[in-house]
């Protein structure tokens, strides 16, 4: 019989994306019984690989915000070093040039933001609104509380909206 740890460290395996051919070379378990295990325990395999991406999602999100954070400080810099010098004494064309590239590169952060904030966004209430239609078909919903729902949908979408005014300038993105 096989132990659990085996059978955690063959769900911790496939969800690295490991063969079955590494997986027996790594842990000692045959291709036979990683190909049972496979029917079984793939479900969490799905999860733990959805756990993986969502850490790494994460991170990455991490890393956008040390980003801004240090393109803010940055340009809040090149602000000081403009108002605290005549400008007859600075490289006036260096500091501009900076502050472009800076200015830029926060704004395609913020950009890549609210996009894929608004993509979420989206996504979920599409997917209310289908929850919606599917009650209502079933019969588990009158039309009279899907018309109100839809309402509600409607009225979320709009503030969505008003508070991020340019997320759908970015649909490509």
């Amino acid at each position: 019989m096989k132990t659990t740890e085996k059978r955690l460290e063959y769900i911790r395996l496939r969800a690295e994306g490991k063969s079955y051919r590494v997986i027996e070379a790594e842990a000692g378990i045959s291709r036979s019984t990683c190909s049972e295990w496979e029917k079984e325990l793939s479900p969490e395999i799905a999860r733990l690989r959805q756990e993986n991406l969502e850490a790494l999602y994460n991170e990455y999100g991490m890393m956008r915000e040390a980003r801004i954070r240090r393109i803010g400080d940055t340009l809040r810099r090149i602000d000081e070093a403009i108002a605290e010098k005549p400008i007859e004494a600075l490289p006036l064309d260096k500091l501009l040039d900076y502050k472009l590239k800076y200015a830029a590169a926060l704004r395609e952060e913020y950009t890549s933001t609210a996009y894929t904030e608004a993509s979420g966004a989206a996504q979920d209430t599409l997917e209310a609104i289908q929850g919606v239609y599917r009650r209502l078909s079933s019969g588990d919903a009158s039309t009279a509380q899907a018309k109100v729902e839809l309402s509600v949908l409607d009225h979320m979408a709009d503030g969505y909206n008003r508070a991020h005014p340019f997320a759908d300038l970015f649909p490509n993105q």
